[in-house]
């Protein structure tokens, strides 16, 4: 599960990407509303995080493209300083599902976010296909052509950020923050040496429907192909 969070105080979002990490969700970080819309069109999140207050564009206007590009059934969760009843009814009314005061309480913030999940959870499918690759996102298993291959847990989330951003370059230093965030002790080659595993693994060298390029001086894509 991959959860984008809107935060332009740099501290802010550090702390909420590791509490997000320690409970096992792929998290990216974007520090404006411009970036943010720049990457929403070609991307898909399973839960959206959004300061209300940025400085280039607000709240509103962020949570209005959320719904117009990804529809009502993703969640969203708005983070503002402004507490009065009626401003929390806008909130809510222009497409929030839930609000969570500044500065914000990080287990209640925790907690919050399980209850959206779980809320969701019934209608949100757990098995996702791509091309030959049938991904079990709550069992955590991998199926190529119907046979389960065998990943380490660094594999699986690895193959969870391709997966999910298909056609996108993603750097080395990107993909070695969302899956290795809390390992100081790895570089950039760790996410060489794994990605070249997944494709001998994962038959992406063409065989399952996509092929993952290694794109010079910056990093890898998967591309979808026809067999």
């Amino acid at each position: 599960m991959i959860f984008a969070v809107v935060e332009d105080s740099r501290s802010q979002a550090e702390v909420l990407k590791a509490l997000l990490k320690s409970e096992g969700y792929q998290v990216e970080v974007f520090s404006d509303g411009e970036s943010f819309l720049a990457a929403l069109p070609g991307r898909r999140f399973d839960f959206y995080v959004v300061d209300w207050a940025l400085p280039d564009i607000s709240g509103d206007i962020l949570v209005g493209k959320i719904r117009e590009q990804c529809g009502w059934d993703v969640p969203v969760v708005v983070c503002t300083a402004r507490t009065e009843e009626d401003f929390a009814s806008d909130i809510l009314r222009q497409g929030a599902d839930d609000y969570i005061p500044k500065p914000v309480r990080y287990m209640e913030f925790l907690a919050r976010v399980n209850v959206l999940l779980r809320r969701v959870q019934g209608r949100t499918p757990s098995l996702l296909r791509f091309g030959s690759i049938e991904l079990d996102m709550e069992g955590r298993r991998i199926r190529l052509s119907g046979q389960e291959i065998e990943l380490t847990q660094r594999e699986f989330d690895l193959a969870v950020v391709l997966l999910n951003n298909i056609g996108r370059v993603l750097g080395r230093d990107e993909l070695l923050a969302s899956v290795w965030v809390r390992e100081a002790d790895v570089d950039t080659r760790t996410v060489d040496t794994h990605a070249s595993r997944l494709r001998k693994k994962l038959g992406l060298a063409g065989e399952s429907g996509l092929m993952l390029m290694s794109v010079y001086g910056q990093g890898y894509r998967l591309d979808a192909v026809s067999r």
